[in-house]
């Protein structure tokens, strides 16, 4: 027998034939798919982690659609209309179709549930030939990402071709992008057949797509859509054939509205579109990246032979990176280890005091405030607020730190937590038991 989590009130018996024809089990929060019943159209918890389906005998509105889906909702079914259950059996036959797990290579650390997410979007796009727009605060991996999206594609093996679109003057950039004629202007002294006939057969990965010229961006989207080129110089066009990436930390949406970027342009390469989180989000990926960071320095600088090898840091430490909010993300935490391991001087670990002033002073500053308001403002403003999701997201991070610090001991991490964690209870350790058992937590503060 197949099982998966229910959560509700027991199934019906004519749905429960159909499952135990199918060979299905209905069980508690089980493995795999959870599906959660409920009468009214109220989003009901979410499983702590995992797909999850939305049985309602009430039609559900459109914002709480979005929200479950926002919190991992596959889909949501009305009971009660013709075929319901047998849409509820589609989902959970569906539920145990698996990708096969992406070979990751270690130029990308995957332990956070978002960073996972992350790579099987990736993998997804890898196997079709659509335009894929990477989009990402500064420092986030999008290049990384590009070049996984080639590595995976079978279709397109030969050459990636990474273009920084703000790197090259605007007057530049028709030539460098589809080549010119010899004689085509003052100089070209013989012909050029640009970079995007490079990528024949491969990737071609416009970075900081927001800074390409807007008279050039009429000509990039006829590319595009004909996958042809032509040379300044030249009136004849040539087939090219090749897959296109773009990437932009900037909202695209926003400079259309501002008309900075053409509507056509932005439509054809969001085709397929792909967010990296920022490391803010990934939590659980900042002690592996210390880790790779460490290696990857290491690998090119040898130590001095009285100096030391740095080979991990401090729970201390880790906890400081933790609670940074990284805005250059992971390019940022690489400069911070790197320079942390020119200054050493002694020691295998690396200490909070070994870190720059601006990662430590900032938590003993802002001691009172967690939460960054410049960040929920920006966050409110671009509609792109949970603030559930939040609100669960730093309860899980207060309770990891104080159970770390803690060694497990529930009661002495209700103290560390303060006024919430010690709650009204007679066991001090109650409420905090409680908190961990809502948010999937381990006693060691792991997940």
């Amino acid at each position: 027998m197949r099982t998966f989590g229910w959560k509700g009130p027991a199934p019906r018996p004519s749905l429960q034939q159909r499952l135990d024809a199918a060979g299905w089990k209905a069980g508690g929060d089980g493995a795999g798919v959870v599906v959660v019943s409920s009468a009214r159209p109220r989003l009901p918890a979410a499983p702590r982690s995992g797909p999850w389906i939305w049985l309602c005998e009430q039609p559900v509105p459109v914002d709480l659609l979005r929200l479950a889906v926002e919190q991992g909702a596959v889909d949501v079914i009305r009971t009660g209309t013709d075929d319901w259950e047998a849409r509820l059996l589609r989902r959970l036959e569906e539920s145990l179709v698996e990708m096969p797990a992406p070979r990751v290579s270690g130029t990308l650390i995957a332990h956070s549930a978002a960073a996972k997410a992350l790579l099987g979007q990736l993998a997804q796009a890898a196997h079709t030939s659509m335009p894929v727009l990477l989009t990402g605060e500064t420092g986030t991996g999008k290049e990384v990402a590009a070049r996984l999206i080639h590595e995976w594609s079978e279709r397109r093996s030969r050459t990636f071709v990474p273009i920084n679109c703000a790197a090259i003057p605007n007057e530049l950039m028709e030539g460098e992008l589809f080549g010119y004629a010899k004689g085509a202007f003052s100089g070209a002294v013989h012909g050029y057949d640009g970079l995007v006939s490079a990528a024949e057969g491969g990737t071609v990965l416009l970075d900081e797509i927001d800074d390409t010229p807007h008279a050039l961006q009429s000509k990039l989207l006829r590319v595009l859509e004909d996958r042809v080129i032509s040379r300044l110089g030249e009136n004849a066009w040539r087939k090219v054939d090749f897959r296109i990436l773009a990437a932009t930390n900037r909202d695209l949406k926003q400079l259309i509205d501002r008309g900075m970027f053409g509507e056509d342009l932005y439509e054809r390469l969001s085709t397929v579109q792909i967010h990296l989180p920022p490391l803010r989000e990934r939590q659980e990926d900042v002690a592996p990246l210390v880790l790779h960071w460490l290696e990857r320095y290491y690998a090119v600088e040898e130590p001095a032979p009285s100096g030391p090898r740095v080979r991990g840091a401090t729970p201390e430490a880790l906890d400081v990176l933790r609670a940074y909010p990284w805005p250059g993300n992971i390019r940022e935490l690489r400069n911070v280890i790197y320079g942390a391991l020119v200054a050493k001087r002694a020691g295998d670990e690396l200490l909070v005091s070994d870190l720059p002033r601006r990662l430590w002073q900032r938590e003993r500053a802002n001691s009172s405030m967690l939460v960054s308001a410049q960040e929920v403002e920006r966050r409110v403003a671009s509609g792109t607020m949970n603030l559930r999701a939040e609100r669960e997201r730093l309860e899980r991070l207060a309770l990891q730190a104080a159970l770390r610090r803690a060694d497990g001991n529930a009661a002495e991490a209700a103290r560390l937590l303060g006024e919430v964690g010690r709650g009204t209870a007679k066991d001090p350790g109650g409420t905090v038991r409680t908190m961990m058992k809502r948010l999937g937590v381990s006693p060691r503060g792991g997940a």
